[in-house]
């Protein structure tokens, strides 16, 4: 491939996949002037990208945007229809992999967006990995694919952007809310240097820099182990907290789920044994023996969503089964168009 990528004349454009980017890019993307049609799956169209309810389906529809739902887009007619010399398009957490076919229709000009520090973090479940190690950097891409498994984001970039993620994001929901802004306002460049025909200057990516850490499912991956350390800990909880269900654990056989935890220095140096006593409660607030101190939970829930602190009494023993931990560590999550499978 050449190393700079010329869009040439662009008449239409096709967006790819789903989520809360595609709620609020597809309309400003609408106002540049070309006509917008968006491919998504049905799982994306039926999500929630507002805290009201607000679904991807209901968003485009109220802005007039065509839309369709594909299982399989690769041999999706519809899709096959709106592929010409002149179209560009660009993939939003799109929930198949192109092929190498479908992807040589666009000549280049197929893109993907990704929000994250290519070649680093590739997979899924980007932010809750990132909280997990501590990082907070945050990225920008929009990358050529190729098709295929084997190239999976592994492609040439045409633009790149990092920026901090502000002290204040600790967990998923805020890293998505920072990300926003900065996510539009990088394809709206792109998209008004694409209609000045500017040419892109192609950057390869550094494999022996890559990362790859993979899809998770809360349900199964989200449950505690009370041997690490207060601050593991506290990483682990918030990595799992909103928009996703919150960290899992158990107390006299009822399943627990824990959101906004913070380290608690205590000056009692905790054995092991203490691990996972509840040892103090202020209101709905509830402390937890850890390794290294302890660890602060402001909101606890029953597994139906609702306030469960007040059915903890001091002295309870949360308590995660090791079959549970085992199943975590052996279960590979996989979505496609419907959702896990």
């Amino acid at each position: 491939m050449a190393e700079t990528l010329s869009l040439g004349k662009v008449d239409r454009l096709l967006l790819f996949g789903g989520a809360r980017l595609m709620h609020k890019f597809a309309p400003r993307a609408k106002k540049l002037g070309w006509p917008v049609v968006v491919f998504s799956s049905g799982r994306h169209l039926d999500e929630a990208v507002e805290l009201e309810g607000l679904t991807l389906r209901d968003s485009l529809q109220a802005a007039g945007i065509p839309f369709y739902s594909s299982d399989e887009i690769n041999a999706d007619p519809a899709a096959l229809e709106h592929v010409t010399p002149t179209t560009l398009a660009i993939a939003m957490g799109a929930a198949w992999v192109f092929d190498k076919e479908f992807a040589a229709r666009f000549n280049g000009r197929l893109l993907d967006f990704m929000g994250i520090r290519l070649p680093l973090y590739r997979g899924g479940a980007h932010y809750t990995w990132q909280i997990l190690a501590g990082d907070r950097r945050g990225g920008l891409n929009l990358q050529v694919i190729e098709g295929g498994l084997e190239t999976f984001h592994r492609g040439p970039l045409v633009a790149q952007a990092t920026y901090p993620v502000p002290a204040r994001c600790r967990i998923p929901l805020d890293y998505f809310e920072a990300a926003l802004p900065r996510e539009i306002a990088f394809l709206e460049k792109f998209l008004a240097q694409a209609k000045k025909n500017k040419p892109f200057r192609l950057i390869r990516l550094k494999e022996e820099s890559s990362t790859y850490w993979p899809f998770l499912h809360t349900p199964t991956h989200g449950w505690i182990d009370w041997s690490w350390d207060a601050r593991a800990l506290e990483r682990f909880v918030c990595a799992f907290d909103d928009p996703y269900a919150g960290a899992s654990t158990m107390y006299q056989g009822r399943k627990l789920r824990l959101k906004q935890a913070w380290f608690s220095r205590e000056s009692t140096d905790h054995h092991p044994f203490h691990a996972g006593v509840v040892y103090r409660k202020v209101g709905s607030t509830v402390f937890v023996a850890a390794r290294g101190g302890g660890l602060r939970v402001d909101r606890l829930l029953d597994d139906a969503g609702q306030d469960a602190s007040a059915d903890l009494p001091l002295g309870a023993r949360l308590h995660t089964p090791a079959d549970r931990l085992a199943a975590a560590l052996g279960f590979s999550a996989v979505y496609g168009a419907k959702g896990l499978e």
